[in-house]
C-alpha cells in the first residue's frame, strides 16, 4: 500500500470524505427504493419530505460561510484547520441534499409543484453566500458573480409566467459547475494557499454561461433547444479557429473543441425529446464540421509547425470529417431514417476530433503522430460499426457513476492546468478518447439498432 505521506492530503481529507458521502446517500435512498416498506417508510417521514430538506438548504449558504470565515479569523496563519474543512464539509453535505430531494421526489412519487418552485430558491441561497464571500476576498471577478446572480434572478421570476417549472439542462450543468467552483476555490485556499488558478475563474465564467442558457431556454419553444446547442457548438468550433490563426492558441482551441464535445452529445437527445426544426440535422453537421473538422485540421497544421506533413494530415482530417457528414446525410435520406442511430458506421467524428487534436498536442514522435491521425482519418469513412456512446453507452452508465466520472474528468482538468501538467491533462484525453477506438466498436452486434454514419 502507498504510504499516507505521499498521498496529497487533499484527496483524503476533502475529496474521499465528499465522494463517500455521496456513494452512501446514492446506495441508501436505491435500497430504500427496492426493500419492501421501503418507499412506504420513506413517504412517512416528514423530514425526508423533498421539500423539507430544500427548505433546510435556505441557510445553510450562510452557515458554510460563518464556518469557513471563522476558521479565517481564529487562524489566520493556518488555511488547513479545522473551520474551514468543517464549511466545505457542510456545503458539499447541502449541496448533495440538492440531488437528494430530486431523487426522493421521482423514486418515491413525492414531487409537487410547490417543490419545483422553492428547490431552486433554495440552491440560490446555498450558492451564491459562498461566492459572494469569495468574491468580497477577491479571488473570483465580483462581476462575475453579479452577472451570474443576475441571470439567476431573471430566471427564477420567469417561473411565475411559464408552465415548464423545473430545471432544464443547463440549470443543473449550471448548479454542478458552480459547485465544483466553490469546492475548488476552497481547496485551493487550504491545501495550496499563494498559488493562482484560472481553472477556477474559467469555470465560473461557464457556469455564468450556462446560466443565460437556462434562463433564455426557459422562454423559447422547446423544439428549439438541439438548435441552440447545435449554435453553441458552432461557435466554439468558429472562435476555435480564429484563436488559430490569429493567435496560435491551440490548446484552448482545443478545450473548444471539448466543450463542443459535449454539447454534441446533447443536442441530438434534445431532438429525440422536443423535436428540432426541418433543417436541424443540417445545423447539426454544420457545427460538427466546423468543430471537429475545420478546428481540429488547423490544430493539427498549427502542432506541425505548418510543415508539407501537417498541412496533408489537416487537410485528410478535415476531407474524411466531411465525406463522413454528407454520407451520413444522403444514407438517412436513401434509407428514410428519422431521428437518431444507436450504431455508427465508420468511427464518430467527435471521437476522431479528440484522438487526433490530443494525439497532435501530445509530446511523442511525430511519426507516431501522423500513424495514429491518418489511422483515425481512415477510420472516420470506414463501414466499421461503432455504438453511438450518448444514446447506449452513456444511459446504460449508472447515474452514480456518471457523477463520478465527471468529477473525475473536472479534477483531472483543475490538475492538467497546473503549472507544468498540461501534457498530463493532453495525455488523459488522449488515452481515454482512445480506449472508445477499442471498446466503442461493436463487437457483440447490437441489435435493434440502425446503422448510419456521421
Amino acid at each position: 500500500m502507498p504510504d499516507l505521506e505521499t498521498i496529497p492530503p487533499v484527496i483524503y481529507q476533502s475529496i474521499l470524505p465528499i465522494m463517500l458521502l455521496f456513494a452512501v446517500e446514492r446506495i441508501s435512498l436505491f435500497s430504500l427504493a427496492r426493500i419492501p416498506g421501503g418507499k412506504d417508510w420513506v413517504r412517512s417521514k416528514f423530514w425526508l419530505h423533498p421539500n423539507f430538506i430544500s427548505r433546510c438548504r435556505y441557510p445553510m449558504g450562510v452557515i458554510s460561510v460563518l464556518l469557513y470565515h471563522t476558521g479565517t479569523w481564529l487562524y489566520p496563519t493556518d488555511p488547513s484547520n479545522g473551520w474551514h474543512h468543517a464549511g466545505v464539509l457542510c456545503f458539499a453535505f447541502w449541496m448533495i441534499s440538492d440531488i437528494t430531494d430530486g431523487t426522493i421526489a421521482r423514486l418515491f412519487q413525492l414531487g409537487s409543484e410547490e417543490g419545483e418552485s422553492i428547490d431552486p430558491l433554495s440552491d440560490k441561497l446555498l450558492l451564491f453566500p459562498p461566492l459572494l464571500y469569495f468574491a468580497y476576498f477577491n479571488l473570483v471577478p465580483m462581476y462575475l458573480v453579479l452577472i451570474f446572480l443576475l441571470f439567476d434572478i431573471i430566471g427564477t421570476f420567469s417561473r411565475y409566467f411559464i408552465v415548464n417549472k423545473a430545471a432544464n439542462l443547463f440549470g443543473k450543468a449550471k448548479m454542478f459547475l458552480g459547485t465544483l467552483t466553490l469546492v475548488l476555490i476552497a481547496l485551493q485556499q487550504i491545501y495550496y494557499a499563494g498559488e493562482i488558478w484560472n481553472i477556477t475563474i474559467a469555470m465560473l465564467a461557464c457556469s455564468v454561461f450556462l446560466s443565460f442558457c437556462s434562463m433564455f431556454l426557459k422562454v423559447i419553444p422547446n423544439y428549439w433547444y438541439a438548435n441552440l446547442l447545435s449554435i453553441m457548438n458552432l461557435i466554439c468550433g468558429l472562435i476555435g479557429i480564429a484563436l488559430v490563426i490569429l493567435f496560435n492558441q491551440i490548446g484552448f482551441a482545443f478545450a473548444l473543441v471539448f466543450l463542443g464535445q459535449f454539447l454534441d452529445l446533447f443536442d441530438g437527445r434534445a431532438a429525440d425529446r422536443w423535436g428540432s426544426t426541418p433543417r436541424g440535422e443540417l445545423l447539426d453537421d454544420l457545427a460538427d464540421g466546423t468543430n471537429f473538422g475545420g478546428t481540429i485540421s488547423l490544430i493539427i497544421m498549427a502542432a506541425f509547425h505548418y510543415s508539407t506533413t501537417g498541412i496533408i494530415l489537416g487537410l485528410l482530417h478535415l476531407v474524411c470529417t466531411i465525406y463522413r457528414l454528407y454520407r451520413f446525410i444522403q444514407n438517412k435520406r436513401k434509407e428514410g431514417v428519422e431521428g437518431g442511430v444507436k450504431i455508427f458506421s465508420g468511427l464518430p467524428s467527435p471521437a476522431a476530433a479528440l484522438i487526433s487534436g490530443s494525439v497532435s498536442l501530445i509530446h511523442t514522435n511525430n511519426i507516431l503522430k501522423s500513424a495514429c491521425i491518418i489511422l483515425v482519418s481512415l477510420l472516420m469513412v470506414s463501414r466499421l460499426p461503432y455504438i453511438h456512446f450518448g444514446r447506449v453507452v452513456l444511459p446504460a452508465i449508472p447515474k452514480l457513476i456518471q457523477v463520478i466520472l465527471l468529477t473525475l474528468i473536472m479534477l483531472a482538468v483543475w490538475v492538467g492546468f497546473r503549472p507544468g501538467n498540461i501534457q498530463i491533462l493532453f495525455w488523459t484525453f488522449f488515452l481515454v478518447s482512445f480506449s472508445y477506438l477499442v471498446l466503442g466498436y461493436n463487437w457483440k452486434r447490437y441489435q435493434g439498432a440502425q446503422e448510419n454514419s456521421k
